[in-house]
């Protein structure tokens, strides 16, 4: 869709990486750590949500998603219909209205480099990657906290996603991290692994392409429920979150050989909060995986599709490789990312 450009005005480029979930799934709902305290280790990845955010000189707002494969003109105020493909953008469009962006308007652009329904938190950092864009056009200076906080605004308080706080925070950051949650705030602990063990982490982590989407909000909604009067489920994820205790102190100390055991003792204990977090399929592919080599992995996100995160020795990746292509699953390469969320162009025109 396009804009009349305003002269010598800014066109803002910002993008935010999207994560992996090593332990702790699930523990970063309000479900769960209001009651007992939450704790997941994560890292981003260098895979990315970009916005780029261009002026107008009418006062239109325009938005374009190529992931959505649709575009449309905001006007502000108006309602989010359910189910709307660029619910949000016009909802973190809403955030900044008040300091002008609606008299300036402007042309946005949202484009991602991981499908919808990937498992790797794509929705919150494509949300992140509105708020760093959107508060860069509008002048707002916004600390990487304060860009998660209006995160979990638009998708857990004002749109009502059934989802944790990790993946706005974890996207937010940057980097590898231990997520506290409690009632009070949300604590980002980094984990700075000495350049050897982080090297070595990066190098034994492989992720695969299921081919399969998922509906995750209807799997965290039931996890949420359940995590009101299912004693099992809690249980589980008393013992999720002692994982993530120990994944924590492995990294810390830098014994990046412990992820896989713990990646594996964490799939069976979150394949006990719902029986849609895995199908037969999965099985299928993970017990081929761990057939080939591989110590451990999970299925990312809420589980149902995605993408296979695994973790493997570079002396059986090769044989890991092939047992997925063999069962149809294409990798995704990628390292690890240590930026969070951030402008990478402000430009005047």
């Amino acid at each position: 869709m396009s804009g009349r450009r305003a002269r010598g005005a800014a066109t803002i480029l910002a993008r935010a990486p999207v994560r992996v979930s090593l332990a702790g799934g699930g523990t970063d709902q309000a479900a769960y750590y209001e009651r007992f305290g939450g704790l997941v280790v994560s890292a981003t990845i260098t895979r990315y949500c970009h916005v780029s955010v261009r002026a107008r000189d009418d006062g239109l707002i325009t938005i374009a998603s190529a992931d959505q494969r649709t575009s449309g003109v905001h006007r502000v105020g108006q309602a989010v219909a359910a189910g709307d493909p660029l619910a949000l953008p016009r909802t973190a469009i809403e955030l900044f209205a008040g300091r002008g962006l609606d008299e300036r308007g402007a042309d946005l652009f949202l484009a991602a480099e991981v499908p919808p329904g990937s498992g790797l938190g794509s929705s919150s950092a494509m949300v992140c990657a509105l708020v760093r864009a959107l508060g860069a056009y509008t002048g707002a200076r916004l600390a990487a906290g304060r860009v998660a906080e209006l995160a979990c605004d638009v998708e857990i308080g004002r749109l009502g996603f059934p989802i944790g706080k990790q993946d706005p925070y974890a996207s937010a950051f940057g980097g590898l991290n231990a997520l506290v949650f409690s009632t009070r705030d949300v604590c980002v602990v980094p984990l700075a692994l000495p350049p050897a063990a982080a090297e070595e982490l990066a190098g034994s982590l492989l992720l695969f392409s299921t081919g399969q989407t998922r509906d995750s909000a209807s799997i965290l909604a039931g996890q949420q429920a359940a995590t009101a009067g299912d004693g099992a489920v809690v249980e589980s994820l008393h013992r999720i979150r002692e994982i993530a205790e120990r994944m924590r102190a492995a990294l810390s100390a830098g014994d990046v050989g412990a992820v896989g055991r713990l990646l594996d003792e964490g799939w069976r204990h979150k394949r006990g909060l719902s029986s849609r977090v895995s199908t037969p399929a999965i099985d299928g592919w993970y017990a081929a995986a761990r057939a080939a080599g591989a110590l451990g992995g999970k299925i990312a996100g809420a589980g149902g599709g995605g993408f296979l995160l695994l973790c493997s020795p570079p002396a059986a990746q090769h044989r890991v490789r092939e047992a997925m292509a063999r069962c149809g699953l294409r990798e995704l390469p990628f390292d690890l990312d240590g930026l969070g969320a951030h402008t990478l162009l402000r430009q005047r025109g």
